[in-house]
């Protein structure tokens, strides 16, 4: 009688079909995730920069009022401004401040053509 040997035995090489799906699935989730992190960061820095542009905008606006256009009496003023490329539209508005000494104001900066304001900052102004 011939005895077998278990190592001459065949033995299955390779991957089940069932390790392939589950690293399939595994690669593709790794791939959405990465994809969607790529997509959210370039939006972020778009808004970043959008952001950094409205405020450079409200500190030319303020560095006005301070300077050749301060306004003696509450008044609403708006206009537009290029800063980086794009258009900006500003808006101000001045109102009676706690004490007529002084002017309180609020500048509203949003990119021409946008339904949204992109900045806003309020403060105030000595009146003399």
């Amino acid at each position: 009688m011939v005895k077998s040997n278990p190592k001459l035995s065949t033995t299955s090489s390779g991957f089940s079909l069932i390790e392939v799906v589950v690293a399939l699935v595994i690669l593709s989730t790794s791939v959405l995730v990465i994809y969607n992190l790529i997509l959210s960061t370039t939006s972020s820095i778009y808004k970043l920069e959008d952001h950094y542009l409205a405020k450079e905008v409200a500190n030319n606006r303020i560095a006005l009022i301070n300077t050749l256009e301060k306004p003696k009496k509450p008044v609403n003023r708006n206009g537009q401004m290029m800063m980086g490329g794009k258009s900006w539209v500003w808006e101000e508005s001045f109102f009676t401040g706690v004490t007529k000494e002084f002017l309180e104001y609020k500048i509203l900066i949003k990119a021409e053509g946008s339904s949204q304001y992109t900045y806003k900052i309020n403060g105030y102004l000595v009146n003399e």
